[in-house]
């Protein structure tokens, strides 16, 4: 994993547009401390707040996702955000959003993207998980969907499962006097899906699928959900039963590749 190439790529990216700051979804569920105390004593003031503004979910403040603006000239934040990536790559990678919009606009849209809704209850949409980012814009979302996340954006970027730097291109313009985030609605179909990528990840927790069978852990990672919906299109649900369905999927797979 090439930390410091992916920051110092952001650096230069940032800086070709002129863009001194970037801001960092940091996924608190996912890691097994709160970077809230941190965040309070930087000698430079930084602007953060948990996306769980205003929902009920915000009574639990060191669990919450929270968007942080960085200075990318400044070597403290740099350094600090460089300790971060490190601690946090395995379980819960940072999420990079690159937006010309002021802060408090920027936190209230992805704020309002996380208030999602399916077939009319409402629920946590955890699209800054960077496992999940991808699918959303290659499967699940519709392009109406897709359009909410691009929206406030230049571009987004990640380290994806090789440690590899990846990159989505976004809008980004200034924001229309007035205009709000469109709530996302997922059907049954979409919340199969998203559901089908944390099978995914409690398979490759506990059940061994050989990395040698893929070209990279991005492949490996990506055969298993196009599995995983395939067992969710053939109705089989059991736990046990459908991981043993993937796995012997994916090692037909590799007997016919090699």
């Amino acid at each position: 994993m090439n930390i410091t190439g992916w920051i110092n790529w952001l650096q230069q990216t940032c800086a070709d547009i002129e863009t001194n700051h970037l801001d960092f979804i940091i996924d608190q569920c996912g890691i097994d401390f709160s970077v809230i105390p941190a965040l309070r004593e930087f000698s430079s003031r930084l602007q953060w707040q948990s996306l769980y503004q205003g929902l009920p979910e915000d009574a639990l403040p060191e669990e919450a996702p929270v968007l942080v603006r960085m200075t990318l000239s400044d070597p403290q934040q740099m350094q600090w955000l460089s300790e971060l990536v490190l601690k946090t790559q395995d379980t819960a990678p940072l999420m990079a959003i690159c937006s010309p919009w002021a802060f408090s606009a920027l936190a209230e849209w992805l704020t309002d993207c996380v208030d999602a809704t399916h077939e009319g209850r409402e629920g946590l949409f955890r699209y800054f998980d960077a496992r999940i980012f991808p699918f959303l814009f290659s499967d699940i979302l519709t392009p109406e969907q897709q359009v909410q996340l691009q929206r406030p954006a230049l571009f987004w970027s990640w380290l994806d499962h090789d440690g590899n730097p990846a990159l989505l291109m976004g809008n980004g313009a200034q924001p229309a006097k007035e205009e709000k985030c469109s709530k996302i609605a997922f059907s049954d179909n979409q919340f199969e899906r998203l559901m089908c990528i944390c099978d995914v990840k409690l398979l490759l927790r506990h059940r061994d699928v050989p990395a040698e069978w893929f070209a990279s852990l991005e492949e490996r990672f990506s055969a298993c959900y196009t599995a995983m919906v395939t067992a969710t299109e053939k109705r089989i649900m059991l736990d046990k039963a459908r991981e043993d369905w993937v796995i012997d999927s994916l090692r037909e797979r590799q007997h016919i590749e090699s």
